[in-house]
């Protein structure tokens, strides 16, 4: 019984391709008008192929999940508080949470209290 020989990769054929390219060339040093049509032509069938290829690693229908509700603690925080309360959660984590936006001033009251039940240990996580 033969071994099977293995299936290469997009790496492997890109790069026989371009070792077969680079080979030509040498060989034939002038290029054409017909070899830049080519190129071209050659360039947009590779474009769509990895498009194509990056679209069927897209999942069809991403899961929707909805927001918990806001705690009703978190809901009487005054803003000053909520946003001293995310700086002191922040600092004591050393790094370990990151979120988008800098400058908590700019956020509306909402996005605080949302940022806050998001990232303070002592919430209750959904199960």
């Amino acid at each position: 019984m033969t071994a099977k020989k293995p299936i290469p990769n997009a790496v492997d054929i890109l790069d026989e391709i371009t070792q077969q390219a680079a080979l030509d060339a040498a060989e034939h040093p002038k290029v054409t008008a017909a070899d830049r049509q080519w190129s071209r032509e050659y360039g947009a069938k590779i474009d769509a192929r990895l498009a194509e290829l990056r679209r069927n690693l897209t999942p069809a229908d991403a899961p929707i999940e909805n927001a918990q509700p806001i705690r009703a603690s978190t809901l009487a925080m005054a803003r000053d508080a909520l946003i001293e309360a995310i700086t002191r959660i922040t600092r004591s984590m050393g790094g370990a949470v990151q979120f988008a936006h800098r400058n908590l001033k700019v956020l509306s009251d909402d996005d605080l209290r949302r940022l806050y039940d998001t990232i303070d240990p002592t919430a209750r996580k959904p199960e």
